[in-house]
């Protein structure tokens, strides 16, 4: 009899766990995904290219935008990371252009990307590069994610070897009536920044809602405290220039609009 009754109390007790996991509205949460954007902005206006923009005493006319975004990592609020996994993106506003090859590389608006596999769980920041990994830099026949030697996102001046453009932006800036053509690139290892921003707010993530984390990229923060108008090309044969430009786009170009 007492053996009995042990059986019936634990029947009861499974069925009872087995009821409440089935409750109506009960959500099991699975690993949830985001779309990452970076919007280009000129100050308080929305890039575009062949436009005219003033800020200031300068006008700005772009041809080009274009830079790699690398390891992109998620930060929980309890300090655990995400590391998406092949996470190197080709973010860009550009037209044609010639490359190292005889591929002509196609027009292209690109300022968002999708991030899957994320954890369940509340997060509070994200962080990422700007450019490209040593690991790849010094090795283009290694390939991840999106890198690759066809968009033109390569140079043979900076090395004894090829070596990936970390960024570039292209155009004229007007200034006291004059005006100049302005290429702005950076690359090499040394250069290659890493930028951590804190959400506004904890932003949930899982599988019972999309969500969005949507940054600002101010494009006017590249050149931040370089004189364009002295030296409107920046390069590897600009070395100091090129650090202050890659340390813009660490420090100043990037903040958060919104995430949810």
């Amino acid at each position: 009899m007492k053996n009995f009754l042990t059986i019936i109390l634990l029947a009861t007790i499974l069925f009872a766990s087995c009821s409440k996991d089935a409750e109506p509205g009960a959500i099991h949460e699975t690993d949830g995904r985001a779309k990452l954007t970076f919007d280009a902005v000129v100050g308080t206006s929305d890039f575009a290219l062949d436009q005219d923009f003033t800020i200031g005493s300068k006008t700005w006319n772009f041809t080009q935008l274009r830079y790699w975004v690398s390891n992109v990592v998620l930060i929980k609020a309890s300090g655990d990371e995400y590391a998406v996994p092949n996470s190197y993106y080709l973010i860009e506003e550009n037209k044609a252009a010639e490359t190292n090859s005889a591929y002509i590389y196609p027009a292209n608006k690109r300022e968002s990307v999708e991030l899957a596999g994320i954890p369940a769980g509340d997060y509070k920041s994200i962080r990422f590069s700007v450019g490209v990994p040593e690991k790849y830099n010094n090795n283009l026949s290694l390939q991840a994610g999106e890198l690759s030697q066809l968009n033109g996102m390569t140079n043979v001046s900076w090395m004894w070897a090829t070596s990936y453009i970390f960024s570039s932006l292209k155009g004229k800036v007007t200034a006291a009536g004059a005006t100049k053509t302005i290429a702005v690139e950076t690359g090499l290892n040394a250069n290659f920044k890493t930028v951590t921003l804190n959400l506004p707010s904890a932003l949930h993530i899982g599988s019972a809602k999309s969500t969005a984390i949507l940054l600002n990229a101010d494009v006017t923060k590249i050149t931040d405290g370089v004189d364009l108008m002295t030296t409107p090309s920046v390069g590897a044969s600009q070395a100091t220039l090129m650090a202050a430009v890659a340390a813009n786009y660490s420090g100043k170009v990037f903040s958060v609009k919104s995430a949810q």
